[in-house]
């Protein structure tokens, strides 16, 4: 099972753990699993491909971006059943088709 420390370490990797120490602030909660899920399904949206591969550069603001992007680049596509497999990727899942 994923934790709180592998989730920030997500966050660190694609210079986003600011924006989330900011998000905990503006709603007032603290920083828990349920609250770092939460953001995750916010605001991060990048392809497995491109996370396991390192280019964090391909974060995008909306989940409608990440799926255009995919949908051009077929190869970024990733076997949901793989990925159900290796745990620690489904925070990237959501509501994607893969």
């Amino acid at each position: 099972m994923i934790d709180l420390v592998t989730l920030k370490d997500y966050l660190k990797r694609l210079n986003q753990d600011k924006k989330y120490l900011s998000y905990l602030k503006s709603i007032n909660k603290k920083n828990n699993l349920t609250n770092i899920k939460k953001f995750f399904n916010k605001y991060i949206f990048i392809s497995i491909i491109d996370f396991k591969e390192g280019n964090y550069d391909k974060l995008f603001s909306t989940n409608k971006e990440l799926k255009k992007y995919i949908k051009k680049n077929p190869d970024k596509k990733c076997d949901k059943k793989m990925v159900k497999e290796e745990e620690i990727y489904r925070i990237f899942l959501r509501q994607l088709v893969y």
